[in-house]
């Protein structure tokens, strides 16, 4: 009779051994975290080949949007900082965007968190060339949504 588990993880999260019923060290977070490590790599492999982003900034954009979901906004800032200064180092100063005639931020920080994380994760999975100009953008939009989110706390 095999002793092999046929159960991924139980309803604590852990996973166990396929053999032996040991417990591998990987709880439900661990298993998402490595989950969404190889989704954000499948994603940058599909970059466009004509992207002028760099291939590491984006690594730094992916880190500095993982750190603002994990609901520490004053720390994120520091990981959303080296995105943009890794960024400004590989490109240069991107163009001066036109400023937005009207600013769309509410009364609501996450909601401006929630947005600001959402348009960012569209360039990261975008599979067309995006614009430095625009990267810079959607990062300071979402430093600017963590400063915010970080003062209400």
């Amino acid at each position: 009779m095999s002793t092999m588990s046929t159960t991924l993880w139980t309803t604590t999260g852990t996973t166990t051994g396929t053999t032996t019923g040991t417990t591998t060290g990987l709880n439900h977070d661990g298993v998402a975290g490595r989950l969404a490590e190889h989704l954000v790599a499948g994603a940058l492999i599909r970059k466009s080949t004509e992207d002028p982003v760099p291939f590491p900034v984006w690594w730094r954009v992916t880190d500095a949007l993982r750190a603002s979901t994990l609901g520490q906004p004053a720390a994120a800032v520091a990981e959303v900082d080296s995105a943009l200064a890794s960024l400004l180092e590989a490109v240069g100063r991107p163009e001066l965007a036109p400023a937005p005639t009207t600013p769309r931020h509410t009364d609501d920080p996450d909601a401006d968190l929630r947005r600001a994380q959402a348009l960012l994760a569209r360039l990261v999975f975008a599979t067309t060339p995006a614009s430095p100009t625009l990267l810079h953008v959607r990062l300071v939009r979402l430093r600017r949504a963590l400063v915010a989110a970080a003062a209400e706390e």
